[in-house]
């Protein structure tokens, strides 16, 4: 017999939490509603194991474009190189998080914690608010992460990224 529901796409694509699919009546709505908002926002350990594993990404991209560059050119880097490269891990952490955020709702590293800056039902989040959270983050790198003291304080004190993009993160 022929299943009659409708399967979603990505259904099985594991940057997707399982309380992605859209509510089925307004009971299921309200429940999904009352979890999310006593999630609260994340505590900082998960949210420091995110930007961790965020951070490895970018450098093992950065590392292994830096090789191929050798591998090709067989020069060696020189010192001069360094601002380059700079802007490149700058830039491969802005694509390595925006997109993500943007159709998914977290990172890889936001996945690993299992974490989301979803809002309700939806998959993702406004690109502005995605790169507003990106900006938020290289605000704590920045500082050394100095910021997120008052976070650590204050569990219920929203981070520069949660302030900037206005979506704070949540435990899925």
């Amino acid at each position: 017999m022929i299943d009659s529901e409708p399967t979603e796409p990505f259904e099985d694509f594991p940057l997707r939490s399982q309380t992605d699919s859209a509510p089925r009546d307004s009971r299921e709505a309200a429940v999904l509603e009352a979890s999310s908002a006593r999630a609260g926002a994340a505590p900082l350990g998960p949210r420091l194991s995110a930007a961790a594993a965020d951070a490895a990404v970018v450098l093992l991209l950065a590392a292994l474009a830096l090789l191929g560059a050798r591998l090709l050119t067989g020069v060696t880097p020189r010192p001069a190189g360094v601002p380059w490269t700079l802007a490149f891990v700058l830039y491969l952490s802005f694509f390595a998080t925006v997109p993500p955020l943007v159709v998914f709702g977290r990172t890889i590293g936001m996945a690993i914690s299992d974490l989301s800056a979803r809002t309700g039902g939806e998959s993702g989040i406004p690109a502005r608010a995605a790169a507003r959270r990106w900006c938020g983050t290289l605000v704590a790198a920045a500082t050394g992460g100095l910021v997120l003291l008052w976070s650590r304080r204050d569990p219920e004190r929203p981070t520069p990224a949660d302030r900037l993009s206005g979506l704070p993160l949540s435990l899925d």
